[in-house]
């Protein structure tokens, strides 16, 4: 998962595989499949280790509409910070790659973004109705923004921008949620 984070899906070769996993090439492609499969795996793998448990987070009823965003915006960007991991997020940073294609892997990484943004107006929806969020708000605006804000945030994070001026933009981000 790690290289292809690193590198991204054009930029891995199979040797680089062969390296990382230490499996001799038949072996790599016995096991775990050609470049697509592997890197199909890498992201499943992203998926279930980071991308669920920060979406079970934001949608935790426990944590307050905001702090679960700002959470969600800036997890991430923390969470790596000092891991030896790649900034910004594995599926962002794959979709910025791989979106011209219409094959398995950008229909995988669009279901992936959906799912974020699903995730978003699930939470937006149920801070409507509790009364957290006014009643006017456009839940499905909001989460579109949000979904966009967290590309953008990601991308800005794989460019290497601080970690004060990432937090800066959720903020700012944070302040688009209707007032009442």
């Amino acid at each position: 998962m790690q290289l292809y984070w690193d590198k991204g899906f054009e930029r891995t070769s199979m040797a680089d595989l062969v390296k990382a996993t230490g499996m001799a090439k038949p072996g790599l492609y016995a096991n775990l499949g050609d470049k697509e499969q592997i890197f199909q795996k890498a992201l499943e793998h992203y998926d279930e280790t980071v991308v669920s448990p920060m979406l079970e987070k934001l949608l935790s009823p426990s944590t307050p509409l905001k702090e679960a965003l700002r959470q969600s915006l800036s997890g991430m960007m923390h969470s790596l910070k000092g891991s030896g991991l790649p900034m910004g997020c594995f599926v962002i940073n794959s979709t910025f790659e791989c979106s011209r294609e219409k094959d398995r892997i950008s229909e995988y990484l669009a279901q992936m973004n959906a799912k974020r943004r699903d995730a978003y107006l699930e939470r937006l929806d149920h801070a409507k109705a509790d009364g957290e969020l006014s009643k006017g708000a456009d839940t499905l605006a909001l989460a579109n923004f949000f979904t966009g804000q967290s590309a953008a945030i990601g991308a800005m994070a794989r460019s290497g921008l601080p970690l004060s001026e990432l937090d800066a933009m959720v903020e700012v981000a944070l302040s688009a949620l209707p007032e009442d």
